[in-house]
Formats: structure tokens, sequence, C-alpha cells
């Protein structure tokens, strides 16, 4: 049994993204009032203040998981490396800038906001590698699926109370996926049969989605906000596969190799619908506590296009059904002085796979939900904010993998097999924003 990374298109916030988004958990959207507000809410565009801009990105970090069932420790995977796969990565990573223009008030505020900001909310990075029995078979596998969100926003302050604001993003997925097995009936004879499969796939595919959103003032403390995004439409997408096997039987001088080349595949990533709302309580030079729910509708898709032979070889499924899921966020932070804050989270990441489907005739994406939380500190001078914390979430579920790698990739056929599977990711993070 290999324990192989797989692409995952069952969660929607394994990374938080933002700075002080983060901080809170990523109960951003009744504030949204930094360039992050292109992705939560550009309605709180309007309330920039001043401008200015934020990067942030991740010191260390990886992901974990682990196949079979794991004792309850903090890390599944720790006590046996050897069933596990980890890889560092070097994300969330966001950049974005925000300007405030206008005429301004009475107490100085513009009246419109514009941001604009380049994220990466989903990334993985993993290079698996195991063997079904150490002495005649070896596996490796190098897998990399990642999506970067490149948008613009704008919110206007309608009256004291009411702003309003839309957004737009472009969104690329690619992914890269190499395997490597070797097979040998008999590793101690020069005569015994013995087999190699590579394979290579590489995935692109663009699409472009819109957000608009609402923010309510009702009073000096409390604010609400609300973030409708619209299902993607798809602008263009490429794959390429390229898989080759070589037999050889050196005692009766018999060989073969058989090789497929597929260009110009047709891939795709639907992103669903989806509302976020949000309500925020703040004290001024106090403390700050925020609350986020969002909703996405549910969505199908095909990843990639290819022929049943060469599908049965993937190792993931390409018949993508993403059912509706809710996730929570919540945050608070607190000004302990003019020049420190600090400040925690807790978020859920739910798995929109549908239940596992009995009998198992077929691959089927993991079932697993995860748990979150985030924690910061923050220092505060005149022209430049940077935050420290970290983000760690873990989780457990069932996930249906092949019995055999060797069969699926040599064979295309398989039987398969349901296990269960923990998960956790882990990440020291640093944000700057710089305000001028």
């Amino acid at each position: 049994m290999c324990a192989s990374a797989r692409a995952d298109d069952t969660h929607y916030q394994d990374y938080l993204v933002g700075g002080r988004s983060i901080a809170l958990g990523g109960a951003f959207c009744s504030l949204a009032d930094d360039s992050s507000g292109v992705w939560f809410n550009p309605a709180g565009l309007a309330d920039v203040g001043s401008s200015s801009l934020q990067l942030s990105t991740s010191l260390y970090g990886f992901e974990r998981g682990k196949i079979g069932s794991s004792g309850p420790i903090p890390v599944p995977g720790v006590p046996n490396l050897n069933d596990a796969f980890t890889d560092l990565v070097v994300i969330p990573a966001s950049a974005g800038a925000a300007i405030a223009f206008g005429e301004r008030d009475e107490n100085g505020k513009a009246r419109h906001g514009f941001g604009a900001a380049v994220i990466i909310p989903s990334y993985r990075s993993s290079s698996p590698g195991t063997s079904e029995d150490e002495s005649t078979t070896s596996y490796k596998r190098r897998v990399t699926d990642r999506e970067i969100w490149a948008g613009i926003g704008y919110g206007a302050r309608i009256n004291e109370k009411l702003r309003l604001g839309v957004s737009a993003f472009y969104v690329l997925r690619s992914v890269a996926d190499t395997e490597q097995l070797a097979y040998a009936a008999d590793a101690s004879s020069s005569t015994a049969p013995f087999e190699t499969v590579f394979s290579d796939i590489t995935l692109a595919n663009g699409s472009l989605l819109m957000s608009g959103g609402a923010k309510l003032l009702l009073d000096e403390h409390w604010s609400v906000g609300v973030s409708v995004r619209s299902p993607s439409a798809r602008i263009h997408s490429s794959g390429a596969i390229q898989y080759t096997r070589a037999t050889s039987e050196p005692g009766t001088n018999l060989s073969s190799v058989e090789r497929v080349v597929l260009d110009d595949l047709d891939s795709q990533t639907k992103q669903a619908p989806s509302l976020r709302a949000g309500v925020s309580y703040m004290q001024v030079r106090h403390f700050t506590l925020a609350a986020d729910v969002t909703a996405h509708a549910p969505v199908s898709y095909r990843l990639v296009d290819v022929p049943r032979a060469t599908r049965e070889r993937l190792p993931f499924t390409t018949e993508i059904e993403r059912r509706a899921v809710v996730n929570f966020n919540l945050g608070g932070e607190y000004l302990v002085t003019t020049w420190l804050s600090l400040a925690g989270g807790f978020f859920t990441d739910f798995s929109s796979a549908p239940r596992i489907r009995e009998p198992l005739t077929a691959d089927q994406p993991p079932r697993l939900n995860l748990y979150g939380t985030t924690a910061s500190a923050a220092y505060i001078s005149e022209h430049m904010i940077t935050r420290f914390g970290l983000l760690y979430s873990f989780g457990t579920g069932l996930d249906v993998r092949p019995v055999s790698d060797l069969t699926r990739l040599g064979e295309g056929t398989n039987a398969f097999t349901t296990q269960e599977f923990t998960q956790s990711f882990f990440y020291l993070y640093v944000s700057t924003t710089f305000r001028y």
C-alpha cells in the first residue's frame, strides 16, 4: 500500500490568506479593511483609510498525512515516518495593495478604495516513496498542485453606515504529477522478469469569477458584512500525459515497450458559487472579536478528459463531485500596548467530498474533516505592522486507495480498499503591512 499524495479537490481553506485575517482565524468579512478585502469582501476596501502594501508568506511549513490508524498524537506520523509523507511548503503567500482616494469626509476618510491582490490559497507538494516489497518493487512520486488567484476590487462608502464593493479574480490551477515504478520478479536473479513504468502528467486551467459585497456599520462597535462569489467561467485549459512501460524477460529474450503520449488534453477546475457572512465587535484601541460563516454550493467537473484505458492508470480520480459545505471562522485580537497586539482564531475545513460509496469499483476522493487554530503577535509602528504567527490544523477520515500501484500503473486494472487517513498542516508565517 503506497501512502501517495493526492491532488485535493475536497477542501476550501487548508490555508488561510492575508495578514490580519489569518490572525483572526479567517474571520474577516465584516472588517476587510486592507488588500485582502479583495478576497473576503470588496466592500471593506472603502474603509482602508490610508494606502497600504501587504506581504505575507510562511517561514516554514509542512503537510503530513498517514495511511492507517494513528494514535492520539498532535502530529500524525511522527513515530513512524516511513509510513507518512511530509514536505516543506512555502505558502500561503499573498501580496496586495490598497489605495484610498476621492473626497474625504469631516473625519478625513476617503469615500473610495481600490485593492489588488495575488493570493495562493491552495498548494500541495509532496514526494512520497515506498514499496510493496522492498526487495522487488521501488516506487517514487512527485506531485505539485497549486492555485494562484490574481484579483482587483473596488469599494465605496454609500453613506456613514453602508459600503458596497465588487471584485474580479483570474484563477490559475496547475498540476504536475510524476510517477516512477520498477519491479523485478526476483531481485537476486539476473534472468528474472522485470518491468519499469514512468508516468508524467501536467495540467493547467484558468477561469474567471466575480464577487460582490456589502458592509454595514450598525453602530460604533458592531459591523456586519456579506459577500457573494459567482461560479467560475472557464477561460483556457491544457494538459499532457506521457506514459512509458517497458517489460523484459532475460531468460527468454522477450521484451516489449509501450508508450502513450497525449497532448492538448482538456482539463478544468470549477469554482462553486459561495456566500460568506460575518459579524464583528470592536472596541477601538482595545480589542476586536469577529466571526464568519461561509457556504459553498455543490459543483462537479472532470479534472482531465482522457481515454478510459489511460484514466484507470492515473493516481487520482478525474470525476470530481463536490457537495455543499459550510465552514466557520472565529477570531479575536487584543491590543496589549500601543505597539503590541496578540490574536488567535479557530476555523473549520470540512470536506466537500461525497460519502464513500460501496462497492469500491473506482477510485474516490478522501473524505476528511479538518479543524484548525491560529495564534500571532503583531508589532505596530506608525508606518508598519509586522505579524508573526502559526497555523495548525488536524483531521482524520477515510480514503479509497488502489490495492496495488504496480497493477494500476502496469495493467490499468485494480481493486480498491478503504483505509483510515490522517492529515495535518502546520506553518509559521510572517506578514508585513506598510502604511503611507
